[in-house]
């Protein structure tokens, strides 16, 4: 005990004889380094530094320290405790100096001492991690150290540019290394990371690791980004969970709750849990996702990798498939994106959406997930209207579907996020289109999905006024009566049952104000540089002439129910039904199918991705 404060006391002098600088002796900083770090000390004293001192009277100092922080972790230096003092050292230096939020001008004079001298010492750092993740001969825990100090940097430094010296020299090989080597697999969560924040650089042409992604065929590489990630998603379920037990109740239970109404001290109708209990939400390894998309959008063999069947005792009866996972993440992220008013929420909800979008592009995903399976996907049910309880064994492209249903319904505010509502919209035709090439009947809760377009159709229609957007309303309006036309050409081979389909015209039929309403909205958005904006896809055939006509077939039945004066919702079904059943669907003839869009956007994701990481950092 006296020893280790003696030790403390030693290192303590030593930071404020450096904090008085400037000291450039390298004896001091060789004797610095063989005392144990006071962490908790020079955070708080760099922490109080302003970022003047930094780039004046102690520039000299701190320039010293790097310099010698380099030296002694490099792979070459014999002392490994020394290594692991420099670079702890060095992180928090890091740390420190990028939460003044510095330009890049100010982190090569900080580091380097200058714009000419940077090049020297940026290429030692990034030489020191390459030769230090994949070096065998460096213990396991130095090596975990580099790591998290490359994460430090880069997630510090964000678009800066010193950040173009990670380009420069290709770490995807070494990260790689780290990430199958058996002592240092279990670091994989945070490897990737630094894979997905390297990607994330400037993306261009010239980033070498989105090059390195979409060329790889590595599939045990593929396999450990699998096993990490699920368990990190697993974990971010989970925390959704312990907020409201949302599982499906049991036939017992949901007895006991039914008798408990009848008491006259319990409230009659449930109302959904507070919106602040979630503002937290998701936790930081949700992060994770991140590399998983990427793999997924840019690499042609991940998908099918995410979706394949672990190898032999390699899944853990405690978490899902990878695929289930991401499916029950996405629940919840979509149920509760905007209920906190979080931008981070937002961010984390429109990459879960293109996530799901790289996912359906993929015939193969797509067969996989349209057969049945024995893989419970555990699907949000903490808000108002909650979804049907499924069945067993339902494809997982029906909790796909579900996913889209809730985010449809959840989030529709004033201030409207129109990017996100598209590519909901774009996945669901995507799934539509793929069920009717592949001619498969899906056995789903169609009802859910039809009252989801509608209801999105009326909100843009009656609060176009109050809408705050960034723009795309008109896409999206154009983009949603697109789906519902294809909906309703393809009915008789999408749907599962003759009465699936009556059940479907006969909404459209209930709704035939919303579509109307439609034709004055397309009318407002019409303006003269429209035409520009919209894209391709939603303009190979006209909105107009889409929704005249669905109007075309409404009015044919509504005509055909007011022919019957039939006075109940049942009996106006029975009227749709006999028409379908002895005529077939009208109006539906000159239909000309439309692709669904190919490419998936990029997602501006690196702020909030670089915060979740650091937070994950020591």
């Amino acid at each position: 005990m006296r020893r280790s404060s003696v030790l403390q006391s030693k290192v303590v002098v030593a930071y404020t004889k450096f904090l008085r600088g400037p000291i450039e002796d390298s004896a001091f900083y060789a004797e610095l380094f063989t005392l144990e770090v006071d962490r908790g000390h020079l955070q708080a004293e760099l922490n109080a530094l302003p970022t003047e001192v930094f780039l004046g009277s102690l520039k000299p100092s701190f320039n010293a320290l790097v310099r010698a922080c380099l030296q002694h972790a490099s792979a070459a230096a014999p002392s490994n405790d020394a290594k692991r003092h420099a670079l702890e050292t060095l992180s928090i230096l890091t740390r420190c100096f990028f939460a003044k939020t510095p330009t890049g001008f100010e982190v090569m004079e900080v580091f380097a001492g200058g714009v000419n001298q940077s090049d020297a010492v940026f290429t030692n750092f990034t030489a020191l991690i390459n030769e230090s993740l994949a070096n065998e001969d460096i213990p396991v825990d130095i090596r975990h150290q580099v790591l998290q100090l490359a994460l430090i940097f880069m997630c510090g430094v964000g678009q800066l540019s010193p950040g173009a010296y990670f380009l420069r020299r290709d770490l995807y090989p070494s990260i790689v290394s780290f990430i199958k080597a058996p002592e240092t697999e279990i670091y994989t969560f945070e490897a990737i990371l630094l894979l997905a924040v390297l990607a994330n650089f400037h993306k261009s042409k010239q980033n070498p690791y989105l090059q390195r992604i979409s060329e790889s065929e590595d599939k045990d590489l593929m396999r450990k980004i699998c096993w990490a990630s699920n368990f990190a998603l697993d974990a971010v379920v989970k925390a959704y969970q312990e907020i409201v037990d949302d599982d499906v109740q049991t036939l017992a239970s949901t007895f006991g709750s039914m008798i408990s109404m009848l008491r006259p001290d319990r409230a009659l109708t449930p109302v959904d849990p507070p919106k602040e209990l979630f503002k937290s939400q998701p936790i930081e390894a949700c992060v994770v996702l991140l590399p998983v998309f990427e793999f997924l959008r840019t690499n042609l063999t991940f998908p099918l990798a995410l979706i394949s069947p672990p190898e032999e005792g390699a899944k853990s009866s405690a978490v899902s498939s990878p695929w289930s996972t991401i499916l029950s993440l996405s629940s919840y992220l979509l149920t509760h994106a905007s209920s906190t008013s979080s931008p981070r929420a937002i961010v984390y909800a429109n990459l879960c959406l293109n996530t799901l979008f790289t996912l359906v592009r993929n015939d193969g995903v797509l067969f996989s997930f349209s057969q049945p399976s024995d893989e419970r996907i555990r699907l949000c049910r903490q808000r108002l209207p909650v979804l049907p309880a499924p069945a067993a064994r339902r494809p997982p492209l029906c909790a796909l579907l579900d996913c889209c249903v809730l985010w449809l319904r959840h989030n529709l505010h004033k201030k409207l996020e129109v990017q996100s509502y598209t590519t909901c919209i774009w996945i669901c035709y995507r799934v539509v289109w793929f069920l009717n090439k592949a001619h498969i009947r899906l056995e789903y809760t169609w009802q859910e999905l039809w009252s989801a377009l509608i209801g999105l159709l009326a909100f843009l229609s009656s609060k176009l006024d109050s809408l705050t957007t960034t723009g795309g309303v008109e896409q999206l309006a154009r983009a949603t009566i697109l789906l519902l036309d294809l909906c309703l050409a393809k009915c008789e081979t999408l749907l599962p049952t003759p009465q699936t389909i009556h059940q479907f015209v006969y909404e459209l039929v209930r709704s035939s104000s919303v579509l109307e309403a439609q034709l004055s909205l397309l009318k407002a958005l019409a303006l003269p540089q429209a035409a520009e904006r919209r894209t391709s896809w939603t303009d190979e055939q006209p909105a107009e002439m889409l929704l005249a006509r669905l109007l075309g077939t409404t009015e044919f039945y509504q005509k055909k129910v007011a022919e019957s004066r039939s006075q109940s919702a049942k009996g106006a079904m029975r009227v749709v039904a006999a028409e379908i059943d002895r005529d077939g669907l009208q109006g539906m003839r000159d239909f000309r199918e439309t692709e669904p869009p190919g490419e998936v956007a990029e997602v501006t994701f690196s702020r909030f991705a670089c915060s979740d990481v650091l937070s994950l950092m020591p």
